[in-house]
């Protein structure tokens, strides 16, 4: 074969196939899975979190005390009790997040002492008046097992987030419980982790948007601590920190219980 036919068997290969060693949007995501289920699997979590809301004429702050529990499967358990401001303090919710389908999720208020589920109708409410709903709880664990009978994916052109080189990859949902039209998904190019979020419900305009920066390492895990949650018809932010962070601390499974929503804390 002379070297220019070789030349256009290269050219037109490329062009059937992608560039040599292009990585397509779904490789990508299947790379960053199995970091998860990798070197990044951790067991169980605590964090100590503050979160600041501004919007609708009034700046208001809650700390909340967040348990996780991983499983096989993409399945999780999260409880989160919320210590402060003190007309709030006791409130309490419970997660369970299954692969393919909606969480179960109940919340406990401490002035009614009773325990109640978070039925279909009510998971687009806000997480204890933050910019993020119940449902948006479950789809932001959720969606890093998702497949491509969950949400068919596509590469758009990298972009650039806080100095941050980001592979953007936009999802289309195929199941109906997942709520939004279309996610456009930023991954750091060089350590796959999620730089920001755009959630659209119609239109060109994100319903939603989410950012994370200040990723430090603790141990060999990536975390933000720093989120920024944005409703944009609304013009409301909320604003999470992340105060302290522990892995593997051998979490019991009753921490995860309806029973514990009550006790207000481990």
């Amino acid at each position: 074969m002379t070297a220019q036919r070789a030349f256009w068997v290269v050219a037109l290969t490329a062009l059937a196939f992608g560039a040599p060693g292009a990585e397509t949007a779904r490789e990508i995501l299947d790379r960053r899975k199995a970091l998860e289920n990798g070197t990044r699997w951790w067991d169980d979590r605590h964090e100590l979190l503050t979160m600041h809301i501004t919007g609708r004429g009034a700046d208001r702050t809650r700390e909340v005390d967040v348990y996780d529990r991983r499983y096989p499967d993409a399945e999780r358990k999260t409880i989160v009790f919320v210590t402060a401001p003190a007309d709030m303090k006791g409130t309490a919710f419970l997660s369970f997040t299954h692969k393919g389908r909606p969480a179960e999720q109940w919340l406990y208020l401490p002035e009614l002492q009773r325990v109640r589920q978070i039925t279909a109708s009510a998971r687009n409410e806000s997480f204890v008046g933050s910019d993020l709903s119940y449902h948006d709880l479950d789809l932001l664990q959720e969606m890093i097992g998702w497949s491509e009978a969950d949400a068919g994916s596509s590469l758009r052109p990298g972009e650039t987030l806080d100095g941050t080189p980001n592979d953007v990859i936009e999802l289309t949902p195929h199941r109906e419980d997942i709520g939004y039209r279309r996610i456009v998904l930023w991954l750091g190019h060089a350590d796959l982790v999620p730089r920001g979020l755009d959630l659209f419900e119609a239109g060109d305009t994100p319903k939603k948007r989410i950012r994370q920066r200040d990723v430090r390492m603790v141990g060999a895990i990536p975390v933000a601590y720093r989120m920024e949650v944005e409703t944009t018809v609304a013009a409301t932010r909320t604003t999470i920190e992340v105060v302290n962070v522990q892995f593997d601390q051998k979490l019991e499974d009753d921490l995860f219980t309806q029973r514990a929503l009550g006790r207000g804390g481990r």
